[in-house]
């Protein structure tokens, strides 16, 4: 079976298997805590354990599942997925008690057995997300999310394993974003954006933690196109280096932010 019809049959059984998609149901929250938690150090992503009986698919007939439902009293609990048919999973759900509503979901971007990205959800959506963008093993960008788009993010840039710069959005798209260029723990440059793009950089001269230089951006570059909002429940994996990446990357500021991917698909499988 050539690679193009074992995708249409894993999409298939998808479906057949009660969907690869979220629920939207009511009621549920991620699990406790965690959607207050704020991301000020790097740390290590962590796999859930999903294992047990349940229906089970083998896509590529090699006589190993790829796509499983592991059911606990005739619930639900967790999905695992095997996107590239190594034996590993790549995509894992966690459902709440109702067996249907998502409260977590894990990638594995890279096929590499570690984990990449993981989300948490509120209502069936994603409010919160943790993600290796440098694939190194750690977290180092987080986001959160309100009515589907990115209202905040925080990114370590420099490796130093602790946040160094901090962004604001409005309904997905990017206002303010802070950086901490000296290791210090407090912001000495704020960028200023205007329909996305940027229009004002301001620095700390004096290390007093208040702004008092400012340099305005050419007017011009504010007749361009605002960006597309950064959604948190896009189909797709989105890059933050092609929206803003913590320094510019996007807007052409040439701050010293690194591209980071930023956001995952909120639960296509």
């Amino acid at each position: 079976m050539d690679k193009l019809r074992i995708s249409f049959v894993f999409l298939a059984l998808c479906g057949l298997l009660w969907g690869c998609g979220g629920s939207r149901g009511r009621g549920s929250r991620s699990q406790p805590g965690e959607a207050e938690v704020e991301g000020r150090a790097a740390t290590v992503l962590t796999p859930t354990e999903c294992s047990g009986g349940g229906p089970a698919a083998d896509v590529n007939g090699d006589g190993r599942p790829d796509l499983r439902h592991v059911e606990q009293g005739g619930r639900r609990t967790c999905t695992v997925v095997d996107l590239d048919f190594d034996g590993r999973p790549d995509v894992t759900r966690v459902y709440a008690a109702d067996g249907v509503t998502v409260v977590r979901e894990e990638h594995d971007f890279d096929f590499d057995g570690l984990l990449d990205q993981v989300s948490y959800f509120e209502n069936g959506r994603v409010a919160r997300r943790e993600v290796d963008a440098n694939f190194d093993r750690r977290v180092d960008t987080w986001l959160w999310c309100e009515g589907g788009f990115v209202a905040r993010a925080e990114r370590t840039r420099h490796r130093r394993g602790r946040v160094d710069s901090w962004e604001r959005f409005e309904n997905g798209v990017v206002v303010e974003a802070r950086y901490d260029d000296d290791g210090d723990g407090r912001a000495e440059r704020w960028e200023i954006f205007r329909n996305g793009r940027l229009a004002e950089v301001r620095e700390d001269t004096d290390r007093d933690g208040r702004p008092d230089r400012s340099d305005p951006i050419d007017p011009a570059a504010h007749d361009a196109p605002a960006e597309e909002p950064y959604r948190c429940d896009a189909g797709a994996r989105a890059s933050a280096g092609g929206r803003h990446a913590g320094g510019g990357a996007a807007t052409g500021s040439g701050s010293q932010g690194g591209g980071a991917p930023g956001a995952g698909d909120g639960g296509g499988s």
